[in-house]
C-alpha cells in the first residue's frame, strides 16, 4: 500500500505543477508582446519544464511498474498451493475433487494424498465442444502440490498434463519465452520461469522485463520452433 501511496502522491505533485506552470507560461506569452527576447526567456522555460515532465514521469513509470511486481508477486504467492489439469474428460454431472483423486491415487501412484489435501476443484471457462475444460485444484499445503508437481511423469504417455497457475502476467511471459527458446528449453518451477539459454545457462525470471534482455543477447534459431 506504500508503493501505491507514493504513486498517487507522485501523481498529484505532477498534476499541480503542470497546472501551475502552464498557468505561468500563459500568463507570460499574453503579457510579452513582440519583444524577442521575452519570447526565447518562455521558450528556455518552457524546455525546462518539458524535461521536469519528462523526469517525473519516468519516475512514475518506474513506481507503477515496481508496484505491478509487487503486487504479481503477491498473486503468485497466492496460488503456490494450486495446480491446472488439462485434457482430463468432462462429463455432463461430475465431481472434479473425486476426478482429482482418481487421478493423483491412480495415475500418479500417491496413495497418501486424500480428499481432505484438496481444498478446491473446479473447471475453468466456459464449456466447449472441442475440449475438455481444465481442472484448479487448490491444495492444503505445499508440500501436497509439490508431491505432485514431482510425479507428474506419470502422466506421460496420457491426454492429462499438469501446469502451475501461473499469473497472467507470468504466462504471458512463459509463452513468448516457449516461443522464442522452445518447449524444451522453458518450465515453471514455484511461480518462476525458468529458461535455458543456448549456452546451457539457466535463467530465472517472472516479467517481460527479464526476458527482454535474454531475447537479444540469444536470437531465436531456426529450430527452436520444432522443439518439444
Amino acid at each position: 500500500m506504500s508503493q501505491l501511496s507514493e504513486i498517487l502522491s507522485i501523481q498529484k505533485s505532477l498534476e499541480e505543477n503542470f497546472t501551475r506552470k502552464m498557468d505561468e507560461l500563459g500568463a507570460q506569452i499574453q503579457a510579452a508582446g513582440p519583444a524577442k527576447d521575452t519570447v526565447a526567456k518562455i521558450a528556455e522555460e518552457f524546455r525546462a519544464f518539458r524535461e521536469l515532465i519528462y523526469s517525473v514521469l519516468g519516475l512514475l513509470r518506474k513506481q507503477i511498474a515496481e508496484c505491478l511486481l509487487h503486487i504479481d508477486g503477491l498473486e503468485m504467492k497466492h496460488r503456490k498451493k494450486a495446480l491446472i489439469f488439462q485434457g482430463v474428460p468432462e462429463a455432463d454431472t461430475e465431481d472434479c475433487t473425486a476426478t482429482i483423486m482418481s487421478i493423483v491415487n491412480g495415475k500418479l501412484a500417491l496413495k497418501d494424498i486424500a480428499v481432505s489435501n484438496i481444498k478446491v476443484a473446479h473447471r475453468l471457462g466456459s464449456p466447449s465442444k472441442d475440449h475438455p475444460r481444465p481442472i484448479l485444484v487448490r491444495f492444503s499445503g505445499l508440500d501436497v502440490k509439490s508431491a505432485i508437481w514431482k510425479a507428474k511423469t506419470g502422466l506421460k504417455g496420457t491426454k492429462i498434463s499438469v501446469k502451475e497457475f501461473l499469473t497472467k502476467t507470468r504466462q504471458s511471459v512463459f509463452t513468448k519465452a516457449r516461443q522464442h527458446f522452445g518447449m524444451r528449453s522453458c518450465w515453471s518451477q514455484d511461480g518462476v520461469i525458468v529458461v535455458r539459454t543456448s549456452d546451457g545457462t539457466r535463467h530465472r525470471i517472472s516479467a517481460m522485463d527479464e526476458l527482454k534482455p535474454l531475447l537479444e543477447k540469444y536470437p531465436v534459431k531456426s529450430d527452436a520452433s520444432s522443439k518439444g
